[in-house]
């Protein structure tokens, strides 16, 4: 069965994707994009920057991100359509700066792919050698964007399937982890607040740096969004799914932090920061848990890839069908998985050549700025769209949680590198251009899709 149905008004036929993603399916696909191993990522430095405390920084940062997931949740609630920040920017405030908002997620979402497709190569290329990474990035992105060419249908079973494997790697790490700890000083080892709060080592500037880094992992909650026109029910779980993801997600984060500190009190001691959760599962494990481990982060870069490949398409998709974007390229679906099949072989092409030549931590710190600009952009739209269009005045749930949710970003945003800041504004620059042509000098308003 296809994924797409069109529905003709006035002899127009307007494509919509068919609704086949239950709650369950929308929650393990924002799992997916965060992983459940992203700790694995950031541990080391993480760890050393917070004083030991990384698990308190993830508490602080899954608080600050559900502040902003339920304004996603909010939003797809009013506009149960594909194109998430750029539709709710679009409809809720103005329609020139819900191009920009999806001209600076269309950033974030490009690059997710791009840099899962670099980590997989790299861990992948450590694992075997004698395989060069070029090849095994070539290799990664050519599953990837199969199984996004076969439909969401396909990719929702292959994230079931990762994310179940991802989980039952986690449960083992943990168990080893707390086997070990019980092992060297009894049961009552296994409750400690020093994870928490250390008080000869806790600076409140540490936490709080700590937690916007550990922000970034939570980056993809949104991406659940993209696929209200996906959805069974996107009224009610949309903003479920948003939410639960987070918490979820968060729980998990902190579970594995908090293990790892008990395992290796002392932070500033790995071999490689880079490398510290190696470490760890080696010292509770040996070698067979830190290879597992390893594959695991190869996994993790499949489910993040499918994800963020899946969403940037649809994304680009709603663009070119309210002709931000061409129309005739990006809204078109393949004849028989239904598919916007030319985005996703685009952004394939894109991962490919930004995977083989470009730097990684360019990429990774590129990414905060999309993402980042589209949190604040959505937290302003419930308050514009539900407290001041809407009169609803529930001062709580339209206009507190928003606008605390802004602010999380906004400080975030500001404390961004100035390269990371340089960058993404001349990528925002460049969409100015373009919308001032498109627009013919902001005198003609971006078309609109309705939903029929």
């Amino acid at each position: 069965m296809s994924n797409v149905q069109s529905n003709t008004t006035q002899g127009n036929v307007a494509p919509h994707f068919k609704r086949v993603l239950t709650l369950k399916d929308l929650v393990i696909y924002g799992i997916a994009f965060m992983t459940p191993i992203a700790p694995a990522y950031i541990y080391g430095f993480a760890a050393q920057s917070t004083g030991g405390m990384l698990p308190l920084a993830y508490l602080v940062a899954m608080v600050a991100m559900m502040f902003s997931a339920y304004s996603y949740g909010r939003m797809a609630a009013a506009f149960p359509i594909g194109g998430s920040t750029y539709t709710y920017t679009q409809r809720a405030i103005n329609a020139h700066l819900g191009f920009f908002a999806g001209w600076a997620m269309f950033m974030d979402y490009v690059l997710v792919p791009l840099i899962v497709f670099m980590v997989g190569a790299s861990y992948a290329n450590a694992l075997i050698p004698m395989i060069p990474y070029w090849v095994w990035v070539l290799l990664i992105a050519s599953i990837i964007t199969f199984v996004n060419i076969m439909g969401i249908g396909i990719a929702a079973k292959a994230n079931q399937i990762l994310v179940i494997f991802m989980g039952i790697v986690v449960v083992i790490f943990v168990i080893f982890c707390m086997k070990v700890v019980v092992g060297e000083d009894g049961g009552s080892s296994l409750i400690s607040i020093t994870p928490f709060f250390n008080g000869e080592t806790f600076a409140m500037t540490a936490i709080i740096s700590g937690a916007a880094m550990a922000c970034f992992s939570f980056l993809g909650f949104d991406s659940i969004t993209t696929l209200s026109e996906e959805a069974v029910n996107p009224k009610e779980d949309i903003w479920k799914a948003a939410i639960l993801s987070c918490l979820i997600g968060g729980v998990i984060f902190i579970v594995q932090a908090y293990v790892a500190q008990l395992v290796w009190p002392d932070v500033n001691s790995f071999s490689s920061a880079d490398t510290a959760l190696f470490d760890i599962a080696n010292a509770a494990g040996g070698a067979l848990l830190a290879t597992l481990y390893t594959v695991a982060i190869i996994a993790s870069t499949f489910t993040a890839g499918i994800t963020g490949q899946a969403s940037a398409s649809r994304l680009m998709f709603s663009m070119g069908r309210d002709e931000v974007l061409s129309k005739k390229f990006f809204t078109h679906l393949h004849p028989k998985y239904k598919t916007p099949v030319y985005n996703i072989l685009l952004l394939c092409s894109i991962s490919i050549v930004g995977a083989i030549f470009l730097p990684i931590n360019l990429v990774a710190e590129l990414m905060n700025f999309g993402g980042l600009a589209g949190f604040m952009l959505v937290n302003l739209s419930v308050i514009v769209y539900y407290y001041f269009r809407k009169k609803e005045k529930k001062f709580i749930r339209y206009f507190l949680i928003p606008a605390l949710g802004f602010l999380i970003c906004f400080y975030l945003f500001i404390n961004l590198s100035p390269m990371t800041l340089k960058v993404g504004f001349i990528w925002l620059a460049i969409g100015f251009v373009y919308a001032l042509f498109k627009t013919k000098g902001f005198k003609k308003y971006p078309p609109s899709f309705k939903e029929m």
